[in-house]
């Protein structure tokens, strides 16, 4: 017995088996069709290759999700794998029927477009993971280039100069902020500049003045000139030789000439000084830039992070929209897929009505009519039960009625009881009065109620004492006064 037991065992768990298990084969009816038994276990491995497939497509997109391949996305891969299998397995063993095969059909392969879908589009984007990379890398790096180059145009020479000009709308999400700016160093040489030129000026025609004034004076006390342009021609220290010298002199004195001179001097040595440190500012400010766009450059690389799920979806749409050989190669692929998950129940459908299924609905017709046989049964079991149960409630309800009577009766007997025994009580008491004898309980016709006597006791001595026949009328009425008592008597 025990052998048999474990080769019961070793049979369920044989592979052939387990495929059919899969397609929702039971062996006690194949047991009756078993040269179906090939079709069956087929199915089967066709409904298990599916799930294989969705849960292998769940592993890739989690792991692209996560950027790299680690034994985490098994766990989604795996639930997804058996919820495909039981959906697979729920729509095979549900067509059974012609009606329902067709709409089980239409209904699989609805749900075929969008599982085709969601389990091809990891896969096409794995067989073309490396055109996929390559284009994201590149499109990065144009972002990065796009980043630096804004950045640049956006912090050139006015931010340097005017560090609180207004900035454009398309320079917002690019401008930097500097501690240090050339701008304060440019404007004081911009300054300087002007001052330099404007006395530049001043003195150049002064010191031509007054050369002037001192040549003519040179001429004059030489001897040299013609009267014709105002000289005397004579020389020595004459007159006009004196006052030519104290016109230089005076101009000299009161043009300045000297002290814009060396104004003008220091001015420009201030002038070479600021060029220097202009040169020395606008180094400092490209370098404190330079570091600023790497950093913002930095950050935006580490934000790109690893190449997820999204951006692969992204990256494959846009390579199919620029190549037609792509295009149709991720369709095909697309339809490659929704065929295969189709495949369970098309070749389910397509294989026609077969002997499994003609059996599997004769056991369900017998076990629906044996069903509803057996509800019938215990309907009508049910049914007479609660009958009986009213006849006995009806039962018990009348009984009580009829207590409730019998207690309504006994407690008037009680009350005609009292009222006897108050009357022979007074009458009694009024024969005592008149001289007369009390009438005894022998010959009272008052019934003989006793105070322990039960409810029963009580009606049946009221019924023996209403069925007793009436005496002579003195022994009823107490002798001769009894006319006279009874005329007393309430």
């Amino acid at each position: 017995m025990p052998d048999q037991q474990n080769l019961s065992t070793d049979r369920r768990l044989r592979p052939p088996r387990l495929l059919r298990a899969l397609a929702g084969v039971d062996e006690s009816l194949l047991r009756e069709v078993w040269h179906e038994r090939a079709r069956h276990t087929a199915l089967g491995g066709v409904v298990l290759g599916t799930a294989v497939i969705a849960g292998f497509s769940m592993f890739v997109a989690v792991s692209q999700s996560l950027g790299a391949v680690s034994l985490l996305p098994l766990l989604p891969a795996l639930l997804w794998a058996l919820f495909v299998l039981n959906l697979d397995r729920l729509l095979v063993t549900s067509m059974v029927g012609s009606a329902r095969r067709f709409g089980s059909l239409i209904m699989r392969l609805t749900v075929a477009l969008m599982f085709g879908f969601i389990i091809a589009e990891p896969l096409i984007m794995r067989i073309f993971e490396t055109a996929i990379e390559q284009h994201i890398r590149d499109e990065r790096s144009v972002q990065l280039d796009t980043l630096r180059t804004n950045l640049v145009k956006c912090n050139g020479e006015d931010r340097a100069i005017s560090p609180t000009a207004a900035v454009s709308p398309e320079c917002r999400d690019y401008t930097l902020t500097f501690a240090v700016t050339p701008g304060s160093t440019q404007r004081e040489l911009a300054g300087v500049r002007s001052e330099v030129a404007a006395l530049t000026k001043v003195v150049t025609a002064d010191s031509a003045t007054l050369k002037k004034l001192e040549n003519d004076a040179m001429r004059e006390c030489g001897g040299g000139g013609s009267a014709r342009d105002g000289f005397s021609g004579r020389r020595g220290d004459g007159d006009l030789c004196r006052l030519r010298r104290e016109a230089a002199e005076k101009f000299t004195r009161t043009s300045q000439v000297g002290e814009n001179t060396s104004k003008l001097a220091a001015l420009r040595d201030r002038l070479g000084a600021l060029e220097g440190s202009l040169s020395t500012a606008r180094a400092d400010f490209e370098a404190d830039r330079s570091t600023q766009i790497d950093q913002r450059v930095a950050e935006a690389r580490s934000h790109q992070g690893r190449i997820g799920f999204l951006e692969r979806m992204d990256a494959l749409h846009t390579l199919s929209g620029s190549s037609f050989a792509l295009f149709v190669g991720t369709w095909a692929i697309r339809f490659f897929f929704v065929a295969v998950d189709c495949l369970p129940v098309v070749v389910k459908f397509f294989g026609g009505t077969s002997g499994y299924d003609e059996v599997f609905k004769l056991r369900a017709g017998v076990a629906l009519r044996t069903f509803a046989e057996r509800m019938t049964t215990e309907e009508r079991r049910l049914a007479e039960g609660y009958l009986a149960e009213q006849d006995e409630i009806e039962r018990r309800s009348r009984m009580r009625r009829a207590e409730h009577e019998l207690s309504l009766t006994e407690h008037e007997v009680g009350l005609h009881a009292r009222r006897g025994d108050a009357v022979s009580a007074y009458a009694a008491e009024l024969l005592r009065g008149a001289g007369g004898r009390p009438r005894s309980a022998a010959t009272d016709p008052v019934p003989p109620f006793s105070s322990t006597d039960g409810p029963q006791a009580r009606h049946q001595n009221l019924r023996d004492y209403h069925d007793e026949p009436e005496g002579p009328a003195e022994s009823r009425r107490g002798g001769t006064n009894g006319t006279h008592l009874s005329g007393l008597l309430p």
